[in-house]
């Protein structure tokens, strides 16, 4: 499968000087977590590093993400997913990281919509909705997509702006007025086994360590009334919530320019099948 990525492909049972500076290194959690700190260092300096076997619900996973270089996880080590894994890669080598249309068969039709207003904001969740449903979405599954995107199109509406200009947007006194100086821009499509969306702001103000610190901030108070993070780094209200619902999550950022939140959901899973958290979790950057 990694042939189709057009680079060069080599297998070893060993970490380091063989693997050259600007590889992408595919390697098991439990393999890594067992390295000493010099070979971290070695693996991950200058190289992009995708970890398989890991979850976002291990401490330990969480810490190597901050501590070690890790900016892409997928549990699935058993059986994964080879188009992620090829996607993944691609984007690594290229670049290119922009655009849901990556994680979905190709051809999709892709729905989009700029988000200044609630109104604008209402009207555009009701069409999300009835997409995922004509989809083939389950209702479980189904009002996870409307949270998500409520959720995400508020941070990129208030909680974007205030980190990167260090000011609130005023709340509108209608629902028709604009929020701030800047829309946000929602898209969403489906191939028939995934329902993905994605909100992009133009700040390009988050950053790994805010999503890392509301991630382990949440689960320590996991079972407590949410509150409002707005101003805490740009992640924005319920971000242990999305992590909670999706199947995958992905986070492109051009700092200073633009983020965009690419979030997929398993439109074969839903109600007891679902997932308490997300398979994959990846941070782009350029």
């Amino acid at each position: 499968m990694f042939h189709a990525t057009g680079t060069p492909i080599e297998f070893t049972d060993t970490v380091g000087a063989a693997d050259p500076a600007d590889a992408v290194v595919v390697i098991d959690q439990p393999t890594c977590a067992a390295l000493g700190d010099a070979e971290r260092t070695e693996l991950v300096r200058a190289r992009a590093l995708i970890v398989m076997g890991g979850s976002i619900e291990d401490d330990g996973v969480v810490d190597a993400l901050r501590r070690d270089g890790w900016n892409h996880v997928i549990r699935d080590a058993d059986d994964p997913d080879d188009a992620e894994l090829v996607v993944t890669s691609v984007k690594l080598l290229s670049g290119d990281i922009f655009g849901l249309e990556k994680y979905l068969a190709w051809g999709v039709k892709v729905n989009e919509a700029s988000i200044r207003t609630y109104e604008e904001k209402r009207e555009a969740l009701l069409a999300v909705t009835a997409s995922s449903r004509d989809a083939g979405a389950r209702r479980p599954t189904i009002a996870r997509v409307e949270s998500v995107c409520d959720e995400l199109l508020m941070n990129a509406m208030y909680d974007a702006p205030a980190v990167a200009t260090g000011t609130i947007p005023p709340m509108p006194r209608r629902l028709n007025e604009p929020i701030g100086d800047h829309d946000a821009r929602l898209r969403w499509a489906s191939d028939g086994r995934y329902f993905a969306v994605s909100v992009e702001d133009r700040f390009g103000a988050l950053a790994k360590d805010v999503i890392l610190d509301h991630l382990q901030r949440a689960r320590v108070e996991r079972g407590r009334p949410r509150s409002s993070s707005a101003g805490a780094g740009g992640a924005g209200l319920g971000l242990y919530f999305i992590l909670s619902s999706v199947t995958r999550f992905i986070v492109n950022i051009e700092p200073g320019r633009r983020t965009e939140v690419v979030c997929l959901f398993d439109l074969k899973q839903g109600g007891r099948d679902s997932d308490s958290s997300a398979r994959s979790l990846h941070v782009f950057g350029r």
